[in-house]
């Protein structure tokens, strides 16, 4: 009874409370737990067990992107032969079908997204005997995107924890680094120079014209950004500070009008979100940019002046990609529904062509033009979804610290009886891993969007691995979800008993 009366010897160190009296005598029980607090203890719990397990599928996910981004075939003489990107692809893809098949599962994990990607493949091989060269159009889908949509499904059954996304993540960001790095000591040299003093990429692909260059710099600089803000270890964020200087650098050297434009879009959202939480850091960063300004190259400030200066464009590219808008405008019009075929806008030399052997320099007439009319809706769902995936696992992020209760379905006119908890089996640091791929995808997505304004990638590999971490941020965040179910609480002035337990 002392053990009672002075509430000592209770294992949490809670107050009894009288539940009700039998016989005369009180009986006593501690207050039952939320459900929600028994969740996240329960979550805990098994966390603290849990192992990161890796597959083969995954291993060879991470040896086939080092391999497209790294690009060391370009420089090791008689390893193109060997086609090691294409075997890490098939190992990755027989690995996943042989670990998924022997657990019951399909052979390939299926979303919304996947089937997107697919359809996007649909459209180009249907679209093929309207294409005005069908050869050409098949050898975009059979070089190119058949192994985009195989690759994307292998991101999607093999990118299924926070661990992941970030190790993902930081293969894109040095390899971006080290082509970045390689950029500035090009341009310092004088050499791989194009239009005088423009320095492009020196591996091929993806990473070899300036604006393409430019756009996958920006686009992979968000994540890093977020990283330096965000991460624990100094370690990382000092990594994270010298691969980012190097992308400003390479960008700088690129001359890229379009780079320009989406550097300022993706800082934009990458401050906004600084600025929630950290507003020195914001106003830190903008002072050093406003010193660096006059350190910039004087050619640099003249080529982004020909952004609204049409005398400063002393190559003709501005006037000549206005003259592309039009033409793509009307090759669209003039083929709605079948386009002229994937990769083809640059082979159309129909009589009053201008721009010839050109491409449209914008990833939405490009789209529009060679797929038609049902090509472009799939693509903007793609491109739609990636925004709304990062926004999605932002907001479970949210919800991840504490609890969301809603009402068990009744009849309009009677009272709810049950109330649901939904708990999200995260760690913390797993939701700090988390919320930097988000912000940073939704910050990539941005930069991503604007350059792509000025640049025919619908068909490159990066808009793909955004989309992909943006996803696979959102679908984890899904697998982690529980709900709980416990009475509603009765109305209020009622007694509330607590039962007590044996």
């Amino acid at each position: 009874m002392e053990r009672l009366t002075f509430n000592i010897g209770t294992s949490r160190g809670e107050p009894l409370v009288v539940a009700g009296r039998a016989g005369g005598r009180a009986t006593y029980a501690r207050p039952a737990a939320p459900a929600a607090s028994r969740l996240a203890a329960r979550a805990k719990q098994q966390l603290a067990v849990v192992r990161e397990r890796y597959d083969w599928d995954y291993l060879w996910m991470l040896a086939f992107t080092a391999l497209l981004f790294f690009r060391p075939q370009d420089h090791i003489p008689g390893l193109g032969a060997l086609h090691l990107a294409e075997l890490t692809a098939i190992g990755g893809l027989g690995a996943m079908a042989v670990r998924r098949l022997s657990s019951g599962q399909t052979i390939a994990h299926v979303n919304g997204e996947v089937v997107a990607v697919i359809a996007l493949g649909a459209v180009i091989v249907l679209t093929m005997p309207f294409s005005i060269w069908p050869g050409g159009s098949l050898t975009v889908f059979s070089d190119i995107y058949v192994k985009i949509i195989l690759i994307f499904a292998l991101m999607m059954s093999t990118i299924t924890t926070p661990r992941r996304v970030r190790q993902m993540t930081w293969i894109m960001i040095v390899a971006s680094g080290y082509i970045a790095s390689r950029a500035v000591l090009d341009y310092v040299r004088g050499v791989n120079l194009v239009e005088g003093n423009r320095v492009r990429g020196s591996v091929g692909g993806m990473f070899e014209n300036p604006n393409d260059l430019a756009l996958n710099l920006v686009t992979f600089l968000a994540p890093t950004l977020f990283i330096i803000f965000q991460e624990k270890k100094a370690s990382r964020r000092l990594f994270a500070c010298a691969i980012a200087a190097a992308m400003l650098g390479a960008i700088v050297c690129t001359k890229s009008r379009s780079g320009f434009l989406g550097l300022v879009g993706m800082t934009a959202v990458v401050l906004f979100y600084t600025a929630r939480v950290k507003p020195a850091i914001v106003a830190g960063v903008l002072v050093a940019g406003l010193t660096a300004l006059p350190m910039m190259p004087e050619s640099f400030w003249d080529r982004m002046d020909s952004i609204v200066n049409a005398d400063e464009d002393t190559t003709g590219s501005r006037a000549a990609r206005l003259r592309l808008f039009d033409q793509g405008m009307e090759v669209f019009l003039e083929n709605p529904v079948t386009g002229i075929g994937a990769g083809q806008f640059q082979n159309y030399n129909a009589p009053g062509v201008v721009e010839k052997w050109r491409v449209t320099h914008n990833v939405w007439l490009q789209v529009a033009a060679e797929l038609g009319f049902f090509g472009l809706a799939i693509f903007a769902f793609m491109v739609m979804r990636a925004y709304t995936s990062s926004f999605a696992a932002l907001r479970m992020l949210r919800m991840a610290g504490g609890s969301r209760t809603t009402r068990g379905p009744t009849p309009a006119t009677a009272r709810p009886s049950v109330v649901r908890h939904q708990q999200f089996n995260v760690t913390d640091e797993e939701r700090r891993l988390l919320d930097i791929n988000a912000k940073g995808m939704i910050a990539a997505i941005v930069g991503w969007t604007i350059c792509s304004l000025f640049a025919s990638v619908a068909f490159n590999w990066t808009f793909y691995y955004v989309f992909a971490l943006a996803v696979a941020g959102r679908d984890i965040m899904l697998t982690r979800r529980v709900t709980a179910e416990e009475p509603a609480p009765k109305r209020a002035g009622a007694p509330q008993l607590v039962r007590a337990t044996a």
